[in-house]
């Protein structure tokens, strides 16, 4: 905001709403029209909601996403860290004062877009759901922005302007085509979506999803500020998160489970998949290390008789109980919207176990990268590669052999296999989940071996 550099923001904004209205002046005389008339404003209108969405959620995001990185290559962010002042005037600190200048830009858009809308007869409803749907997603690209930069030991300073440049020529042409066609947007407003049994404007519920994600993701930032060495999610928050995704996106999928044959089947099983992504990232963001593991073992022996075993809670610390509880949640909402959707229950539930099969194989993967990075720091390539391996393998060998069911082997085959065969006529070997025991029951033993070192190692401390 400091008058030598605002100026230069100023010349770029000013700039670019001129070419904006000058273009489009072009383009509209070039037939020879003599008047202007209302779809020219209209057009420009939409265009600037483009322009808008620009601005707030791509620049905007960028600005929040290289707060922290600046604080760490500026050495300050120790100080940063130290400021008397809570978590959430820390993280309203960042997301406004890093998009002063954008968030004063912002507004004179949405004057623009109001005079514009006026001129142009938008209609007013429209205009005030893409405004809602506008600051929504904003606030949740600027949220999620910087909750993925808090990380401070890894940030490292890079080329940002350099990253926004290519960024620029990789989007700009489809900036190029949007703009083009920006007055299809008018079209969104008679598009109506319904959450379980009440319908909406489709650009409300949009905005509606964005702002609950965006409450979430402001959680995220004020516990990672307040707790730096804690995992993203909570126990108690993690399955909160599970279950609310669940809720929303089944909100979204109702009306269309209720259709018949092949589509009801096709879209119980799109809520499957979507719905199992939380059910793999939060573990991620919940992960315990090996050196909670230890302190955690040290307060249990604290409150814990001489002679009485510590491993089964150790296991419920663990985050395998997490793990599992979380798939659970995911269960049990699969096998409702079977029934929702009029489909037979027991065949799709050999389908669930199938796939817990699969997902118990990768949660312990990931257990195996905690228990096991103090014997080296490179396990987690190790780790990685193995479940790169066991996703990709049988893809590759079931187009290289030209097998018929080697694909249902790897995760993403079997998944996708389902779309295949619908209604639960997938015709799944027993050889698949008994492969996906061995490897569990390998891995398992690896795991209480290390429990048991790990105990061991706290009571000779």
């Amino acid at each position: 905001m400091r008058p030598r550099q605002l100026w230069v923001y100023v010349t770029i904004y000013i700039t670019l709403i001129g070419l904006l209205l000058f273009l489009n002046y072009a383009a509209y005389k070039h037939p020879g029209i003599q008047y202007i008339s209302v779809d020219f404003y209209g057009s420009v209108c939409y265009q600037l909601v483009i322009l808008q969405v620009l601005l707030l959620c791509l620049l905007g995001a960028y600005n929040s996403g290289s707060a922290i990185r600046d604080e760490v290559t500026g050495k300050s962010y120790d100080f940063f860290r130290m400021l008397p002042i809570s978590a959430a005037k820390k993280a309203v600190g960042i997301l406004v004062g890093k998009n002063l200048v954008v968030l004063l830009f912002a507004a004179i858009n949405f004057l623009l877009l109001a005079i514009f809308a006026r001129l142009g007869q938008v209609n007013a409803s429209l205009l005030q759901q893409t405004v809602f749907a506008l600051i929504s997603l904003a606030l949740l690209a600027n949220s999620v922005a910087l909750l993925a930069s808090i990380n401070p030991t890894s940030q490292r300073k890079k080329g940002g302007v350099a990253t926004l440049i290519v960024l620029i020529l990789f989007v700009g042409p489809f900036l190029i085509r949007a703009l083009a066609a920006a007055w299809r947007l008018k079209e969104l407003g008679d598009i109506k979506a319904r959450f379980y049994t009440v319908e909406l404007p489709a650009i409300v519920l949009v905005g509606l999803v964005a702002l609950y994600f965006s409450v979430w993701s402001i959680i995220g930032i004020l516990r990672k500020f307040t707790r730096e060495d804690e995992p993203l999610f909570s126990r108690t928050g993690a399955y909160l998160f599970m279950v609310g995704y669940e809720v929303v996106l089944l909100g979204l999928f109702y009306t269309h489970l209720g259709r018949a044959g092949v589509i009801a089947s096709w879209v119980n099983y799109c809520y499957w998949v979507i719905s199992l992504v939380p059910a793999l990232a939060v573990p991620i963001g919940s992960i315990r290390s090996f050196e909670k593991y230890l302190e955690h073992c040290g307060l249990m022996k604290a409150q814990s008789a001489e002679n009485k075993s510590m491993m089964p809670r150790m296991l419920l610390y663990s985050n395998l109980s997490l793990d599992l509880g979380l798939f659970v949640i995911w269960a049990v909402c699969s096998a409702a919207t079977t029934l929702i959707a009029g489909l037979e229950l027991w065949p799709h539930l050999y389908l669930i176990l199938v796939v817990f099969s699969f997902y118990l194989f990768l949660v312990l993967l990931l257990e195996l990268y905690v228990v096991c990075t103090p014997i080296s720091n490179k396990i987690g390539l190790l780790l990685a590669f193995v479940a790169l391996l066991y996703v990709t393998l049988p893809v590759i060998l079931h187009a290289i052999l030209d097998s018929e069911a080697l694909y249902l082997y790897s995760p993403v085959g079997f998944l996708f296999g389902m779309f295949r065969k619908p209604n639960a006529g997938l015709a799944v070997p027993h050889t698949v989940w008994l492969m996906n025991l061995l490897l569990c029951a390998a891995s398992i033993a690896v795991i209480w071996k290390r429990h048991v070192h790990i105990l061991k190692t706290r009571r000779a401390m």
